[in-house]
């Protein structure tokens, strides 16, 4: 999707940046007999916010973590992978599998 177009599904009240964006939708449809009788069209949204650089790689972790000090600053690896997920659907094996589940905390 290019954002010259419209974004206000996707972005709402972000004005159009000249950047294209790939975003994979999914779609539940419920037929029923020859009719579509509705259907929920979704998307990830960090992936977007991602791909505008609107959303940072890491958010600064606010709780205490035990066996520190309490003193340190501690940031947290936010689960969003931007285009890497598109790529993804479109090639199994254009990114590697199960990355997120190493991502963790970071003294700053």
């Amino acid at each position: 999707m290019p954002t010259d177009a419209s974004t206000t599904a996707s972005a709402p009240g972000i004005p159009p940046i000249g950047r294209k964006l790939e975003i994979p939708f999914t779609a539940v449809v419920n037929i029923r007999g020859d009719w579509l009788y509705h259907e929920h069209i979704g998307w990830d949204q960090g992936t977007v916010l991602a791909q505008l650089g609107l959303m940072p790689s890491y958010l600064p972790y606010p709780h205490a973590v035990p066996n520190t000090q309490g003193q340190e600053k501690l940031e947290y690896r936010v689960p969003i992978a931007g285009v890497e997920t598109a790529n993804k659907m479109r090639d199994k094996e254009a990114v590697e599998s199960n990355e997120m589940f190493a991502f963790g905390l970071r003294k700053v």
